[in-house]
């Protein structure tokens, strides 16, 4: 893996750390964070609560996809 995609993979589990604790990591959430890693979407700037929440919209928007 290139240091760039294990920064983001890192970022964004590291939301749902937050949110859910290390041990309520789903293997879904695991599979999102490869996914966003691999893409040039950016979250949103400010927070850490933002990010989060931003995070959690990405997860319950492929929930109902």
């Amino acid at each position: 893996m290139e240091k760039k995609y294990k920064e983001r993979f890192a970022f964004a589990m590291s939301s749902f750390a937050r949110m859910y604790g290390p041990k309520g990591i789903s293997n879904e959430m695991t599979k999102i964070c490869k996914d966003w890693a691999t893409t040039n979407n950016e979250p949103p700037l400010g927070s850490l609560t933002k990010v989060d929440f931003y995070f959690r919209d990405v997860w319950n928007y492929t929930k109902t996809a």
